[in-house]
């Protein structure tokens, strides 16, 4: 009779949704790239106390996913290396990835390409982030704009390469996993060479990553952007780059995430 009343109880009860602590959600409509986005915040521990003290922060595409992963790794790294905890801005692109709603394929890609249909947002996409997110941001969070960071993987790595050679100050750390250097016939080198044209100096902290098992289409780009990079001798350039042993593009995703910004938060740079 007990263990029944027991069973009506846990029954009765209404189950509540799991959400994330000290952190928001917010739909963001952009002007600039005439697109909702979706904007995940994590708030470091102590910040509702520490009135006017500034806080680094890290800006991750592909939020939709890795907005927890993000958060899970940066723990692990305040515990063992007694890193900064930023302010965690994770930007999604209309869902998980590979559902039909998501459209990071539109929003990481510079240029347009008729093998993806929709393709080529990526100066709109940069134009959102500079033009509206970073001075949401800094006017309603306690942000340090001299301490921003840029996190992206795959297609978000080109991304984030694409953002190296148009916008490299906006961010003191660019964080680039596994880069799909090779999208559109590697026209991000294009992007390089011109910037090259006009600059001798590249002032920016810069991680580069690929896994050792990925296929030569992830590798070979990967490696032609390592020399590029190391034989222009930019100026105020810090680079770090990484080939991953036993890990393929999928299964070097989460070291990548750890080793990166273990890399960027951590001074002098820890390198494991």
């Amino acid at each position: 009779m007990i263990f029944l009343s027991l069973i009506n109880a846990a029954q009765a009860q209404k189950p509540s949704l799991v959400t994330v602590p000290n952190s928001e959600h917010r739909v963001m409509q952009s002007k600039v790239a005439g697109h909702t986005y979706d904007v995940y915040v994590h708030f470091p521990v102590g910040y509702a106390q520490a009135a006017g003290k500034k806080y680094p922060v890290l800006y991750v595409v592909d939020g939709d996913n890795d907005f927890s992963p993000t958060l899970e790794y940066l723990g692990l790294l305040m515990a063992e290396y007694h890193i900064p905890e930023p302010l965690v801005v994770a930007i999604g692109d209309g869902g998980l990835i590979g559902t039909p709603t998501n459209k990071r394929n539109r929003d990481f890609t510079p240029t347009a390409t008729t093998a993806m249909p929709g393709s080529g947002g990526a100066p709109a996409f940069l134009g959102f982030i500079e033009q509206e997110l970073m001075p949401f941001v800094e006017k309603n969070y306690q942000a340090d704009p001299a301490q921003r960071s840029l996190y992206g993987y795959s297609m978000g790595g080109l991304f984030g390469t694409y953002v190296l050679f148009q916008k490299p100050t906006l961010f003191r750390n660019i964080l680039i996993g596994s880069p799909a250097l090779g999208y559109d016939k590697g026209k991000v080198f294009d992007f390089e060479s011109a910037y090259h044209a006009k600059h001798t100096a590249l002032p920016v902290h810069v991680f580069i990553e690929v896994g050792e098992l990925e296929t030569p289409g992830q590798k070979e780009p990967y490696q032609k952007l390592v020399r590029l990079l190391e034989a222009r001798h930019y100026q105020n350039l810090d680079l770090h780059t990484v080939v991953i042993e036993k890990v393929t593009h999928l299964t070097g995703k989460p070291v990548t995430m750890l080793k990166a910004l273990g890399w960027a938060y951590t001074s002098p740079h820890a390198i494991f």
